[in-house]
């Protein structure tokens, strides 16, 4: 086989091993049309939905958690890829002499990088580092869905609990306001008294409507972060948000997220990518190698030339870049604290408003409704002896209710605090959702 018919084969093979391009067209409608589709099959209807349910739920549907994990592949793929050697260049030359006898000469030059030392590890060290973050960013995505579930979950059953004492309240204060309006109108009572009763009565439409405005604002967010049109969620029945527990030592939780928290240890990339650029500043103090391996074909006889190639550095020898590299390698290490200060403050704060919030609630409880039952009791043996009529009656019942709801306002602020410190934690307090928060990190980053 001649060299022209030999060079052609192994170009064709060549050509024939190459990807080929796919198109994959995005369709703007499909979308849409499929999420209106979802349904919630995990449970039978009627069934209790737990944390642990609706996380897992939320883990096959959420887009900015699926959005995240493409990511990460994406990051894994390009740390592939940089562990492949850059391409060498190659350039064919031809020569024609027109001196006797005429002839061609033919030649081949390479020009071939050496991928060593370290520019290639540090190459690969950065690519490593950002499927590191990229996985910390997608375990930030699922902790952000599962805090979402959770508020709209404690949300949600707050808001069903103050609808219905609040409903109640509304009827017995709006039968107050009918038997003072018929006594004024008899003229067996004053007009303001009545005045006073429809005050309290537009306070507790206003509280009804509140109720309603919550209870549908939580669906909305369980939806969201369910992934689900709004009309699934509506007939949930969902398991109480799990409280601190008692054995809790926040001291060591406390340090313990200011070393493990995903946002902690993507700063703590930061820094080592920061590490890494300044090696390889360093090491572009040093020139870069290019080896050029050659043939060429001159009147019959064959020639092997071979060439070395210096990339030289700057004139400063890099000095420049290499101070502008230790400078953001300094940046880094100050945003790393002021991460793991935010940390500290967040867990502080976030104790410190559970503190109050339970104060609160332990006052209501203890102090603030049973006066009202109390007084209402009183007022009910009043009537019953003829001393008191049906108005200061269903007063005192309406009292007994402010009450109620006061303690379910301190009751939903506890809880919201407490899915605050879990936030800061970054740790669930049920143990079932704290397993299936490690497995879909540990399945995601292969075991990570």
């Amino acid at each position: 086989m001649t060299r022209a018919p030999f060079a052609m084969t192994v170009a064709a093979l060549l050509l024939a091993g190459c990807a080929h391009y796919a198109a994959a067209p995005v369709r703007l409608e499909a979308f849409p049309a499929a999420y209106d589709a979802r349904r919630l099959d995990e449970k039978p209807a009627g069934a209790v939905w737990t944390g642990a349910d609706l996380l897992a739920a939320g883990l096959a549907r959420n887009a900015t958690v699926a959005a995240a994990a493409a990511k990460y592949r994406t990051a894994v793929a390009a740390a592939k890829v940089s562990r492949v050697a850059p391409g060498m260049t190659l350039t064919l030359t031809a020569e024609y002499a027109k001196s006797e006898p005429k002839h061609w000469l033919y030649g081949a030059g390479s020009d071939i990088p050496l991928d060593i030392g370290a520019r290639r590890g540090e190459r690969m060290n950065a690519a490593d580092l950002a499927a590191v973050q990229a996985l910390h960013d997608y375990g930030e995505a699922v902790w952000t869905m599962r805090v979402a579930l959770t508020r709209a979950r404690a949300d949600r059953l707050s808001a069903q609990a103050e609808l219905a004492l609040a409903q109640t309240a509304e009827a017995t204060r709006q039968a107050r306001a009918d038997r003072l309006d018929r006594r004024v109108a008899a003229g067996e009572d004053d007009r303001p008294l009545a005045l006073t009763t429809r005050t309290d009565l537009a306070v507790a439409h206003r509280r009804t409507a509140a109720g309603l405005a919550r209870r549908a604002q939580a669906d909305a967010a369980l939806a969201q972060a369910l992934g689900v049109p709004i009309a699934q969620v509506a007939s949930l029945r969902l398991a109480p948000v799990t409280p601190p527990p008692a054995t809790l030592d926040l001291a060591q939780a406390r340090r313990a997220a200011a070393l493990a928290r995903r946002d902690v240890l993507r700063a703590m990339v930061d820094y080592d990518l920061a590490e890494s650029a300044l090696k390889l500043e360093v090491a572009k103090q040093y020139p870069e190698v290019h080896v050029g391996p050659g043939y060429t074909w001159d009147h019959g006889v064959a020639k092997l030339p071979f060439n070395l190639g210096l990339v030289l550095p700057p004139m400063d020898l890099n000095r420049a870049a290499i101070a502008q590299a230790e400078t953001k390698r300094a940046e880094a290490g100050r945003s790393l604290e002021a991460v793991q200060a935010n940390v500290l403050a967040a867990v502080d704060q976030a104790e410190a408003v559970l503190d109050a919030a339970k104060i609160t609630e332990g006052l209501t409880r203890d102090r603030d409704l049973p006066l009202a039952q109390r007084l209402a009791a009183a007022t009910a043996r009043s009537l019953k002896a003829g001393e008191a009529d049906k108005v200061d009656d269903l007063g005192a019942q309406a009292g007994v209710l402010d009450a109620e709801l006061a303690l379910l306002d301190a009751r939903r602020a506890a809880t919201t605090a407490g899915v605050d410190l879990e936030d800061a934690l970054r740790t669930p307090f049920d143990p079932a959702e704290t397993s299936l928060l490690q497995n879909a990190t540990r399945a995601l980053g292969g075991g990570s």
